[in-house]
């Protein structure tokens, strides 16, 4: 039986002219020149090709559709199991900048290139990552990559690559890591999961890689995509 996924969306950015700009800019205009490049995608599509090595976990090799229509409709599918996580899927800049506050900035080397590191606090004890470390690349204003410590003490890395997809700069891999807590803890909450069965303890860790293919921009997707979604979940 097909199941279905539900997950939030991922980073859509385009580039900027020139890096230098960003040295006078402030954290929140960094994040709205990462948000910008968004504008003209009101929907999109694309394959996801998923391997997990996680220990204590064994999850064959998954091929996800993935569907996204503004302002922030999901839908994944799947023709078998499909295991994904959440959080490092959920990297969107305008939620981040109504749902943290920006604590400070600084520049780093990153992979041999100079980035803006944000520090991003929550705004509400009720975010499952209250600090949040975003590392923007200037030169075409991307995420490469963010760090966050987890309610059970492990250490969750992102790392995004990109590929021009139409003129944006679009996800061509994620690498999500997770390290290792000092004891043993279950969080249910990092994966989202549809399935029959009781969902397993989760592993210490490992590392989650998403490959994405076959991007479909502005192809007009019908809503009736989404409301599927409900129907098979049972909730939104």
């Amino acid at each position: 039986m097909k199941q279905v996924v539900s997950l939030l969306t991922l980073l859509l950015i385009t580039p900027a002219s020139h890096a230098q700009v960003s040295a006078a800019l402030s954290g929140d205009q960094i994040l709205q020149r990462v948000e910008g490049g968004f504008a003209g995608i009101d929907d999109y599509t694309v394959t996801l090709d998923v391997t997990v090595d996680i220990e204590r976990l064994k999850v064959p090799p998954m091929h996800v559709t993935m569907y996204f229509k503004r302002p922030e409709k999901v839908h994944f599918e799947t023709d078998g199991f499909a295991l994904l996580p959440r959080e490092g899927m959920a990297l969107s800049t305008g939620r981040l900048r109504s749902r943290y506050s920006i604590e400070s900035v600084r520049k780093e080397v990153l992979d041999g290139t100079t980035v803006q590191v944000l520090t991003l606090k929550s705004r509400t004890d009720r975010s499952k990552l209250h600090d949040v470390l975003l590392y923007v690349d200037p030169e075409h204003w991307t995420a490469s990559q963010f760090v966050s410590p987890l309610p059970d003490g492990r250490i969750m890395t992102a790392a995004f690559r990109y590929q021009q997809v139409d003129g944006h700069w679009l996800p061509s891999s994620l690498v999500v890591h997770f390290a290792s807590a000092p004891t043993d803890t279950v969080d249910l909450n990092i994966f989202e999961q549809i399935t029959p069965t009781r969902r397993p303890q989760l592993p210490r860790n490992g590392t989650i890689t998403v490959s994405y293919s076959n991007y479909r921009l502005n192809s007009g997707l019908s809503d009736e995509i989404f409301e599927r979604r409900a129907t098979s979940s049972g909730k939104e």
